[in-house]
């Protein structure tokens, strides 16, 4: 049985907002999809430095132009989850796909992204897991969890949008302005820090997107 075609496009440095009206467009585009024609794009970037907003956060004027001063942008989106950031040397992965067409819901669908991430995680050395957050984590230490993806989605008319954020070489004192996700005494690490080496996003971009497509189950055209 042959599994549908996901068309692969690499978008390189972006900045936020060009690639968030991208994914709606394409989101409006691969509503309807035709047998044996793409059923949607995995878009692969790096973002200059910004920090966005969940649909639950709650964020004042002044919070916003804090963090503005650090020399970030600030977004609001339509996305699950809070507050988080996105920069340089983290690979952001926006899978837009249609839903219907590979009979996932959406509960489904975050474990797939999950899934995802701790097999590419593991083709480094480095074991990932789920906890009650969403999202994949690592052991920092005996007890010690530390987060290394978020993951946060909008499904529109069965189309997903927005995706993951896996740190590669990412400054990590940039998650030091915020409550990552909300979880207060909670760390970030990178891979490049757990494999005591610079692992950067060109490394891991192929090896995620071959994880996504053997996990969610679809075919990549480059």
């Amino acid at each position: 049985m042959t599994t549908p075609p996901v068309i692969l496009r690499k978008l390189g440095r972006v900045s936020y907002s060009k690639a968030l009206a991208l994914q709606q467009s394409l989101a409006h585009k691969y509503n309807t999809v035709q047998p044996e024609e793409p059923i949607g794009e995995l878009l692969l970037c790096e973002h200059d430095p910004v920090y966005t907003l969940g649909l639950r956060e709650r964020k004042t004027k002044c919070d916003e132009e804090r963090l503005t001063i650090l020399g970030a942008q600030v977004h609001k989106t339509r996305r699950g989850g809070l507050t988080t950031f996105h920069g340089p040397g983290q690979l952001l992965v926006y899978p837009v796909l249609n839903l219907r067409a590979l009979k996932l819901g959406v509960r489904d669908y975050v474990r797939c992204l999950e899934n995802s991430v701790i097999r590419g995680l593991a083709e480094f050395g480095v074991n990932g897991f789920t906890t009650e957050n969403v999202g994949v984590w690592v052991k920092g230490g005996e007890k010690e969890e530390k987060k290394i993806c978020a993951i946060g989605i909008q499904v529109t008319h069965g189309v997903s949008y927005h995706g993951l954020a896996l740190n590669c070489c990412t400054d990590l004192s940039w998650f030091s302005h915020i409550i990552p996700c909300g979880l207060v005494g909670k760390q970030m690490t990178s891979l490049s820090q757990l494999c005591t080496r610079t692992v950067s996003v060109e490394e891991v971009s192929p090896v995620l997107a071959a994880s996504l497509a053997d996990t969610i189950g679809f075919t990549l055209i480059h």
